[in-house]
């Protein structure tokens, strides 16, 4: 996790009362974050009690429960939700109704139905509502936006790699995709979020994605495609590919422009962005800090503290743009066509 710098003073403990819906591994990765900006975790819900049970005893929380209206009956600041796709509308709902300030995981609902009645949600109340793309508070892509500002892009091209077909080293739910929306839900969207990010947020008009199973196909338990493609059209004139593989040695985040007169790549694996603009060779390394120095935690804990939105990069309304384009995918999967985003 990237740490707040040396410059910034921690958020206020008397004034930042956390809750996390999800006790899992998220939940935990969250913990561990708010607690290191001197935030507390005093309440913790989840479906399984021994789960919130270990957390909260972790956490020293004063309220420990399985039950939404003991959670949202705690005193509280701000609300995390690292629940699994399908179980966010009504934990949304019952923030909102408090205007509790959110960070919800990616992606922000299950698919662009769930998306809009949650966003109409938010909405309403105008609460802070922040979703967990880490990858817009990375220093390596801050760069690479920093670099493009000015020039122009006529491609994108996004890779994705990781190796749970190999090892099964994840929750199981992950390659459920009735309950994770499948790897382009679960893993791609990361790197697509990233991708609208570095080009200034456009939105998507209408995307395409082959995908098949043919690993472990003896493990039934598992429906989710380890092979996909990805084509798709922004509002900006630019066309984007993704390639996603979650059965694959080596983890990769990947994110390449190309234009008139550059191509550049940024390399999370190697934390370096590699090409050449302009006649001009690059290879720079990406420095330890962004601009704020602030991570999606802290960003979403700084904004609750001052009331300053600004801080946070990737707010519910805009990650509802990236949830369209990776439905429009999801539905096109095998068909042969093109889903349009204003369809969905």
């Amino acid at each position: 996790m990237q740490k707040n710098s040396s410059t910034d003073v921690n958020i206020n403990k008397d004034s930042a009362a956390i809750g996390i819906i999800g006790a899992g591994r998220m939940g935990r990765h969250h913990f561990n974050a708010i607690t290191s900006y001197g935030a507390r975790v005093v309440a913790v819900h989840d479906l399984h009690p021994k789960a919130a049970e270990d957390l909260g005893t972790d956490a020293n929380s004063d309220v420990v429960t399985d039950s939404l209206d003991d959670f949202f009956n705690t005193d509280l600041d701000g609300v995390v939700i690292t629940t699994p796709p399908p179980i966010r509308l009504t934990p949304i709902q019952m923030a909102c109704e408090r205007n509790i300030p959110i960070l919800v995981e990616k992606p922000p609902a299950y698919d662009v139905s769930e998306g809009r009645k949650c966003l109409e949600c938010i909405e309403k109340s105008n609460t802070i509502a922040a979703v967990g793309f880490q990858l817009r508070y990375h220093p390596l892509y801050e760069r690479l936006k920093s670099i493009i500002a000015t020039e122009t892009i006529h491609l994108v091209r996004s890779v994705c790699t990781i190796n749970y077909y190999l090892d099964f080293q994840m929750p199981t739910w992950f390659l459920q995709s009735e309950v994770s929306g499948g790897p382009l839900a679960e893993q791609a969207i990361h790197v697509l979020d990233c991708a609208r990010y570095v080009m200034g947020d456009p939105k998507p008009i209408q995307a395409h994605a082959l995908a098949i199973k043919n690993m472990a196909l003896e493990r039934d338990e598992f429906d989710a495609e380890n092979a996909i493609q990805m084509t798709y059209e922004m509002d900006n004139g630019v066309f984007g590919t993704h390639m996603n593989h979650c059965g694959t040695e080596g983890f990769c985040f990947d994110v390449e422009v190309v234009g008139p007169h550059l191509r550049l790549q940024a390399i999370l694996a190697d934390n370096a962005i590699r090409g050449y603009l302009n006649g001009e060779k690059i290879d720079e390394p990406a420095v330890s800090n962004n601009s704020i120095g602030l991570d999606k935690t802290g960003a979403w804990l700084r904004a609750i503290e001052t009331g300053d939105k600004t801080l946070i990069r990737s707010t519910f309304s805009d990650a509802f743009h990236t949830l369209s384009l990776i439905d429009a995918a999801i539905q096109s999967r095998n068909t042969g066509k093109f889903i349009k985003v204003e369809d969905l």
